[in-house]
């Protein structure tokens, strides 16, 4: 059985993702849409949690969902039949997350007078 672990920085970045939701769309429904899709996903990884591949400089292990709009990231300790998953961050694709990818640019564009 797993058993989930939440850290303080992907409690804090899901509620930045819940709040961009809602004031970009003016909508509960899409909260709750990204969330029933988020728990969709906690379940999945419950189920299969060695099907992401191991990132070879992180050790950490992460999965899309939502389309591909967001990425969560985790690690595994699997003791017996006993399973933690520690949830470490979570994106949303739509930001720049430098800080997962650096050479990431906003693209910009000037008019011409």
């Amino acid at each position: 059985m797993a058993r989930f672990y939440f850290s303080k920085n992907y409690e804090k970045s899901l509620s930045t993702i819940e709040d961009f939701i809602f004031e970009s769309a003016q909508s509960i429904e899409q909260v709750e849409n990204f969330l029933n899709e988020h728990c969709d996903t906690l379940n999945f990884i419950a189920q299969n949690p060695k099907t992401p591949a191991i990132h070879p400089t992180t050790g950490d292990q992460s999965w899309i969902f939502g389309e591909g709009r967001y990425r969560l990231f985790f690690k595994i300790i699997e003791k017996q039949k006993n399973i933690k998953i520690y949830f470490t961050h979570i994106i949303d694709n739509r930001q720049a997350n430098l800080e997962i990818y650096p050479n990431n640019s906003l693209p910009t564009y000037y008019e011409e007078d």
